[in-house]
């Protein structure tokens, strides 16, 4: 018995390595640690939640599907005070959150730093605020996927500590490089959500009388990159 996921907590999924030890940050009902455990796709997890209510549901879910043992609870803020190292955390997941607090998150905890660690990071909002964060401080991204869930599209985000600071467009910084590169048939509607947004944020600045050019420079970016 596993526990199924939706897309968008499917594609942070595919990214944990077989044989990991997962640390899923935020985990609320631990669905992704429970689901990659039952699987037998990571061997031990590392759960940990800034309030007690989401941490007693995920130790339910993780007793209901016969995985406790193989799971350690922690109630922390992002990884301060969780102890990685205690378990030899491989990968760390932390999805389901603005790209802002998890680039807060990530930033905290040196762990994020240890060489061979990788970072599963799936914003639900300020995608360009993370990668920005990531490509500053030394984050290299190594993939990226894209998934719909409840008629949205997110990026969920591969990433690895090198720390060598890197540059990107407007636009690859909004829509995620690999993401361009790999042209994935989400790709095309993800890119024109943001061109919709785009469009609303000109066209307020315009009645605002404020500056336009960076946003329809951005446009224009995105434009070409559709070919449209």
């Amino acid at each position: 018995m596993s526990v199924r996921l939706d897309p968008r907590l499917e594609a942070a999924a595919s990214f944990v390595r077989r044989g990991s030890v997962l640390a899923d940050v935020g985990t609320d009902h631990a669905y992704l640690p429970v689901h990659l455990l039952t699987e037998g796709i990571a061997r031990f997890a590392l759960a940990t939640d800034v309030n007690r209510g989401p941490l007693g549901r995920a130790k339910a879910n993780a007793k209901k599907y016969g995985v406790a043992d193989r799971m350690r609870f922690a109630l922390a803020d992002g990884l301060v005070g969780a102890e990685p190292e205690r378990d030899g955390v491989t990968d760390i997941a932390v999805c389901g959150m603005g790209g802002e607090l998890i680039a807060r998150i990530v930033g905290a905890s040196d762990y994020t730093k240890k060489p061979g660690v990788r970072l599963i990071l799936q914003p639900m909002s300020s995608p360009a605020e993370l990668r920005t964060f990531l490509a500053e401080n030394g984050y290299r991204i190594l993939d990226e996927r894209l998934a719909e869930s409840a008629g949205k599209i997110y990026a969920c985000l591969l990433a690895e500590y090198d720390g060598e600071a890197r540059a990107f467009t407007p636009a690859e910084l909004l829509l995620g490089r690999a993401n361009i590169e790999k042209m994935e048939p989400l790709f095309p509607a993800f890119a024109r959500v943001w061109l919709n947004r785009l469009s609303v944020e000109i066209e307020g600045r315009r009645r605002g009388d404020l500056d336009t050019r960076e946003a329809e420079a951005l446009r224009d970016e995105i434009g070409r990159i559709l070919g449209s």
